[in-house]
């Protein structure tokens, strides 16, 4: 029997090498420092920096891999991060740091974040620097997008918050009203008068982290939270956009105007749009009728079982704009009553039969379309593939799951470097991949094989 010891030696010897042999060759961070240029930041910050007082800084590229760093490998504070900065060859090759130079402290980031960056752009100007990058890659598409949003953990206690009622004035639809005063006027009806109503709510406020918003979904864990409002491109699944907010905001509010972000922002011609369910508001039905999108949203059940149930048994008409039910054929006319909210009235002679249809129920129709053409089935399976992905990939890889800080605007800032890092991976590995063969002809039926092989095994299992 051989025995292995350990040579106790070998730890005090002292090696003849250069950081280059020492770093894989088939490492992220050298692709990411192949494809990427990072010299944008000196431009950025500039006007940050004061060049005739105080003592030099630390390089603001060095600053910001840095941060990157971190989020590249997930690790879960900058204290870590510099403590692994320390002994890591290939993080001090990235940044250009030698052995025997001091790495910065742990809280440098911070000071300069509190003195220096708190109140700038450079955060969301680095993030559009690097889309902007990936789309010099032509890695972006620019007309078909995914948006969704994903929930991440505040740094609060669930258990620790105040009641609070919040009064605010309900949201008013005023070009919906003008369209349904116009409706009126046309049938020689006095229009409507709309007032600004106030809606109270019932909220629980986090006494540890005031800004975030307490999350209560169907099927999902409750608690103080931040929302993830993101965009992605359809071709290599790029982040486009990442917008912060409350936990409690739904995630139809601020999808128009992050829609008008990124078109005004990169310039996108937007013809497509895939969506969930929740995005499904008359709103953003509007905006892509009127933007000419080809707008895909998933399925929802309109109104109660029993009135879905009584209104199938009749047949719009629209040439006529009358109902027809189904079995006798009796017709139910619009005789030009509308309600406050839209919903046109259908009645038969005697009035006994009524159905409701809204002003513009024609939109349904063609959203209904889209989801079940060809083209809008494949759009829908893509949003998952893409969007939801990208979700994965940053709590399961970069450290996404929880809030490092407290506040929107500190979450915010974070994101962006969160996502722009994320696109730094995508835009290395896809440019690396160029040119590179495909698997050969025999490892593709390897494992086609040993799939079929593992699939008769899970159905012996089941039926032995």
């Amino acid at each position: 029997m051989i025995m292995i010891t350990i040579n106790k030696n070998i730890q005090s010897e002292i090696l003849m090498t250069t950081m280059e042999e020492i770093v894989p060759e088939d490492s992220l961070f050298r692709k990411i420092d192949k494809y990427i240029d990072f010299t944008f930041i000196y431009d950025k910050v500039k006007d940050l920096y004061c060049d005739n007082n105080g003592r030099p800084s630390i390089d603001p590229v060095v600053l910001f891999k840095i941060v990157f760093i971190q989020a590249l490998d997930g690790l879960k504070s900058m204290r870590q991060t510099c403590k692994k900065i320390k002994v890591d060859a290939e993080y001090r090759w990235f940044l250009g740091i030698p052995f025997g130079v001091d790495t910065p402290h742990f809280s440098t980031f911070s000071k300069n974040y509190e003195r220096r960056f708190k109140d700038s752009d450079i955060f969301e100007e680095i993030f559009v620097e690097i889309v902007n990058q990936a789309i010099k890659y032509n890695l972006v598409d620019g007309t078909t997008f995914y948006t969704d949003s994903t929930h991440k953990k505040a740094n609060a206690n669930k258990n620790k918050y105040d009641d609070e009622i919040v009064t605010s004035i309900k949201e008013r639809r005023k070009w919906l009203e003008e369209e349904i005063n116009e409706e009126r006027i046309k049938q020689g009806r006095k229009p409507f008068e709309y007032k600004d109503e106030i809606e109270e709510k019932h909220i629980k406020v986090s006494t540890t982290d005031k800004e975030s918003g307490y999350y209560h979904r169907d099927n999902k864990e409750k608690g103080f939270m931040y929302l993830d409002h993101r965009t992605v491109d359809d071709k290599c699944n790029i982040i486009v956009d990442a917008y912060i907010t409350k936990g409690n905001v739904h995630d139809s509010v601020p999808f128009i105007d992050r829609a008008e972000y990124i078109k005004n922002k990169f310039g996108f011609d937007i013809k497509k749009y895939g969506v969930d369910s929740g995005y499904l508001t008359l709103d953003i039905k509007k905006y892509f009728i009127e933007n000419n999108i080809f707008g895909v949203f998933g399925y929802r059940r309109y109104g109660t079982p029993e009135s879905r149930k009584e209104k199938s048994k009749y047949e719009y008409v629209k040439e006529l704009d009358i109902y027809c039910e189904k079995e006798t054929g009796e017709v139910l006319e619009y005789k030009g009553l509308i309600d406050k909210n839209g919903y046109k009235k259908y009645e038969n002679i005697d009035k006994t039969k009524v159905v409701r249809r809204h002003i513009h129920e024609e939109w349904n129709e063609i959203f209904r379309e889209n989801r079940l053409s060809k083209e809008g089935r494949e759009l829908y399976q893509k949003r998952k593939e893409h969007v939801e992905r990208s979700f994965a990939d940053s709590k399961q890889n970069h450290g996404y799951r929880y809030a490092m800080y407290k506040g929107v605007k500190k979450n915010q800032h974070y994101t962006w470097l969160i996502c722009a890092a994320q696109n730094m991976k995508n835009i290395a590995i896809k440019n690396d991949n160029v040119g590179k063969k495909p698997l050969a002809l025999s490892s593709i039926l390897y494992n086609f094989i040993k799939m079929l092989k593992n699939i008769m095994n899970f159905n012996r299992k089941i039926y032995s």
